[in-house]
């Protein structure tokens, strides 16, 4: 048997039946950062054991990065393969259009069964049937308590809260655990094959509060045994992390206590031990239903989340930090390799794209993405010297008013309202257009109208000291910025590969129903999970 898989693994095929496809099952729980699981490095025991476990079955990337710090975009750019200054999907409400291919379209044009349980934020209404084959509307979330704190004193807009009473395996209230259940009963009962079963869940999105048995799960006393918040406004860091015009400022949160923010990482990490034990869950259920040796294994996230560290909340669609930009990437694969770890840099969407390697997929679409198959079916390292890149923040009024001002609509006492006033102040100073630009040493992020950022890696791997004005670090910034513009040049825009009639149509010529008929407002809580107890 083993000789049988070392030649698997040295041909580089995989471990499915002859004249099969290979069938998928992608997890993808929100706002989870790779540093706050164990296998990546977190010493507090504990917190994601199934995660851990799963990482020995197959290969864990230690550099994955999203391509967007923000919901939509960074879905959108995941599954287009193509990043946001392409496609222009900067806000949460643009998403891919009819006209767009993506990688789910692609897999379903050749024949495969794409089921679809959890959140969107990806697809327009007119996207939906051209790529998955089925959905269940978008049930996501668990139940999280109440606002901590009373409006207006501090701590109120910290997005903490106090925590459910009901708990964790209710199917009627946590729509994440539901969402497994329904995946499980489905893979037992003959699932049409190929297929590709996605679960976009709401994983530790804000506010931070969980079901009771995992709220208070790690105390604030153990995580300070073992994580050092990074430091709260840093001189010579972007406005949006700085006590004047930034985050703490519009949320109030400069005078709290740096308990309050230990007890924010603490039930954070909480929310991450409720979505490893849900990913278990499922685990178990691949082995259950006899799948598991014909179907391969992603886990990863949209973006991570500040947790507390800089004395900061939730994620920000202008920063580009490590917090948020760097996300767990795992995948097991029938006849793959066991315990790999890469340390090449890698990005999301690499994830479709080695998905359409696995299923011996071709198509001409033009996207950036790099398949991974070589490192986890054969356990190469992959490209070392690799760059990877991301994208954020707003510049034209119609981004800035679409995305603050869905926010302010919120004011004055809804979670989102702060976020409205600081990206809607005077001279776009809330979230300005940026660009980051990083490989395994160093990063730049480059703010035409903000503060840019540079970091050295090797001796700054937090992120702690901005190098940006410092005469000894010229060259390498002058360096990475003429990449940047390298890489600009070349992504800029993708021709269709599908060509148009030069002749104009035959008079009249009707339309059909309008693709951009379908809209639905958006309340930022329930859309990413947040239930009312």
């Amino acid at each position: 048997m083993k000789a049988a898989c070392a030649l698997l693994m040295a041909s580089g095929a995989v471990a499915v039946e002859s004249g099969s496809k290979m069938n998928f099952v992608f997890s993808f729980p929100d706002t989870l950062r790779a540093e706050s699981f164990n296998s990546y490095g977190l010493k507090v025991p504990g917190v994601s054991p199934n995660v851990d476990a799963f990482a020995a079955e197959g290969t864990r990337f230690e550099q994955a990065h999203v391509m967007h710090t923000q919901c939509s975009p960074s879905r959108c750019t995941m599954l287009t393969g193509r990043y946001m200054h392409v496609g222009g999907h900067r806000t949460q409400t643009h998403l891919i259009q009819d006209y767009e291919q993506n990688y789910f379209r692609i897999l379903k044009e050749n024949g495969y069964h794409v089921k679809w349980i959890g959140k969107n934020d990806a697809l327009s209404y007119a996207s939906f049937n051209l790529s998955v084959s089925d959905w269940n509307n978008g049930r996501i979330g668990y139940p999280s308590g109440s606002n901590a704190y009373t409006y207006p004193e501090e701590g109120y807009f910290s997005f903490l809260n106090t925590g459910s009473q009901e708990t964790g395996n209710n199917t009627n209230t946590s729509l994440d655990y539901a969402g497994v259940v329904e995946s499980v009963n489905w893979l037992k009962n003959s699932p049409p094959e190929p297929f590709l079963l996605f679960l976009p869940s709401r994983g530790a999105h804000p506010p931070y509060g969980a079901p009771v048995e995992w709220h208070n799960k790690f105390s604030p006393e153990e995580v300070k045994k073992y994580v050092t918040l990074r430091p709260r406004n840093i001189e010579g860091m972007p406005a949006y992390m700085g006590y004047e015009n930034g985050i703490p400022h519009y949320r109030n949160l400069s005078k709290l206590p740096e308990d309050t923010f230990y007890k924010i990482q603490s039930v954070y990490l909480g929310m991450i031990a409720y979505t490893d034990w849900i990913f278990g869950e499922l685990l178990k259920g691949i082995e259950e239903s006899g799948l598991k040796d014909r179907t391969t294994v992603f886990f990863s996230s949209d973006h991570g989340d500040f947790g507390g560290d800089y004395g900061l909340v939730e994620k920000w669609p202008g920063s580009l930090s490590d917090i948020l930009t760097r996300v767990p990437l795992i995948a097991r694969i029938p006849g793959g390799v066991s315990g790999h770890v890469s340390h090449a840099p890698v990005q999301t969407a690499d994830i479709l794209e080695t998905m359409l390697d696995l299923a011996g997929i071709t198509d001409p679409f033009v996207r950036f993405a790099k398949s991974l198959k070589s490192i986890v079916v054969n356990g190469t390292e992959g490209d070392l010297s690799r760059f990877v890149y991301s994208e954020g923040g707003f510049y034209y009024p119609n981004e800035i008013k679409i995305e603050g001002g869905g926010c302010l609509e919120q004011c004055p006492k809804g979670n989102y309202c702060p976020r409205g006033q600081e990206e809607t102040q005077p001279g776009n100073n809330g979230s300005p257009r940026a660009t980051m630009i990083r490989n395994n040493t160093a990063k730049f992020v480059y703010r035409p109208t903000g503060v840019s950022e540079l970091y050295d890696l090797v001796k700054d791997p937090t992120e702690t000291k901005n190098l940006i004005s410092s005469p000894e670090y010229s060259a390498l910034k002058n360096e990475l910025k003429d990449t940047l513009l390298e890489w600009m040049v070349i992504t800029g825009d993708v021709t269709p590969y599908k060509e148009d009639d030069r002749y104009p149509p035959k008079f009249p010529y009707p339309l059909g129903p309008d693709p951009w008929a379908g809209t639905h407002p958006n309340d930022y809580l329930k859309i990413n999970g947040v239930i009312e107890d």
